[in-house]
């Protein structure tokens, strides 16, 4: 049996056939082929300058989930830009798909959510959820452009945004597999006879703190888990030594609280990744070369959760002390320590210090490391204020 391909290729011809596409804006519409005087010529579905120049004739007002968002006219006009086609040659109007994205990515500091963990607490030996996690929600901008650009193609007078919703690390399903049930360390520290600006700084720190989760493998940064030190951060300015001087600085007192967590961690038998001594001793941190001091964006206090579990960070104030206890599970290390002892001192205060951790497991010794401190002269002024350097 014979096949005659030519009959058969001239009944296929003239029916419509889907063969391509192309965007207006971030939407996708189909381009049609015909036959034509023997050539296949393609034909668009819809022309698209008037319904665009229709419909940012009026506001769009776009659905967030809790609030509208009403976009003018006149910012709609703004988002046509002329073009070539480039099938055809002529020249049409289209929605500029980076318009809209740049008009949604303005809004994300204002609509996105971070996602929030949940966070614990430990009551006579045992943990308790005292904050639940929350899902958090980013702009689809992809999606969004597309239903923006179609709202205004069809002379629509609203649509909604898309979200993507971001799931939390620690979620109250995970609290139960998280392995957190001993307490590992407790770091101290007195604040004294301190100005009630610092007193006030340091109480918000250690807020910022509380709660904290690890998981194994995971790395302590001070300054990350801290953010900004500023006013908007609700700081207070205090005097604080930078650079041989005394100035008045937001967040001075925040060195109590890196210090405190500094002691937590190696009385917890946690590998200390960074860590600074203050450059002369302060009476907040005695005994002397007991010390980290952080400054953001120079100096950091960093150490890293290498046990079995996921470890949590209990920070609080009782009086002028401060506790900060790191729970976890316990996998058999011991930690002895000797000193700080300090030696070398000088009349004008200089001095130096030391301590030696050891850790041991199954009666073995695994780790023994010195900590060295060396404390220049004070400047001439009374010290009785924080470094934050």
């Amino acid at each position: 049996m014979s096949v005659n391909l030519k009959n058969i290729f001239s009944v296929l011809i003239p029916a419509l056939i889907i063969l391509g596409a192309f965007y207006a804006g971030a939407v996708l519409y189909p381009l049609v082929f015909v036959r034509s005087q023997g050539r296949l010529a393609a034909v668009t579905v819809k022309e698209f300058g008037p319904l665009i120049q229709q419909g940012v004739q009026k506001d769009l007002i776009l659905t967030t989930g809790k609030n509208e968002k009403t976009i003018t006219s006149q910012e709609l006009k703004k988002w046509i830009e002329s073009y070539k086609r480039s099938y055809s040659g002529k020249q049409d109007l289209r929605i500029s798909a980076t318009m809209i994205t740049s008009y949604l990515e303005s809004l994300t500091p204002y609509l996105d959510s971070e996602p929030v963990d949940a966070k614990l607490q430990f009551h006579d030996s045992r943990a308790k959820i005292f904050t639940p996690s929350i899902s958090g929600k980013k702009i689809n901008i992809g999606s969004s452009s597309a239903l923006i650009t179609s709202a205004i193609l069809d002379n629509k007078p609203s649509t909604s945004l898309v979200f993507d919703t971001v799931e939390p690390k620690i979620t109250l399903d995970k609290i139960n597999n998280l392995g957190i049930n001993t307490l590992l360390g407790l770091g101290e520290s007195d604040y004294g006879k301190s100005p009630s600006s610092r007193i006030f700084n340091i109480k918000l720190g250690m807020a910022r703190f509380n709660g904290i989760i690890l998981k194994p493998g995971e790395e302590f940064s001070f300054n990350k888990f801290l953010g900004e030190v500023d006013e908007k951060s609700g700081y207070r300015a205090e005097l604080v030594i930078k650079s041989g001087r005394l100035i008045s600085e937001y967040g001075g007192g925040l060195c109590q609280v890196a210090t405190t967590f500094f002691r937590a961690a190696i009385l917890s038998g946690l590998p200390i990744i960074e860590r600074k001594p203050h450059s002369f001793s302060v009476q907040y941190y005695n005994p002397q070369g007991f010390d980290a001091t952080i400054y953001p964006g120079v100096t950091d206090l960093r150490f890293l959760n290498d046990t079995p579990a996921h470890i949590l960070i209990q920070a609080k104030v009782t009086g002028s002390k401060l506790m900060v206890e790191i729970y976890g599970s316990s996998d058999g290390r011991k930690v002895e320590m000797d000193g700080p002892h300090q030696y070398d001192k000088k009349p004008s205060g200089a001095m130096k210090a030391y301590f030696t951790r050891k850790i041991s497991r199954d009666d073995k010794l695994v780790e023994e490391k010195r900590f060295d401190s060396i404390y220049k002269a004070p400047p001439a002024h009374p010290v009785e204020r924080n470094p934050l350097e």
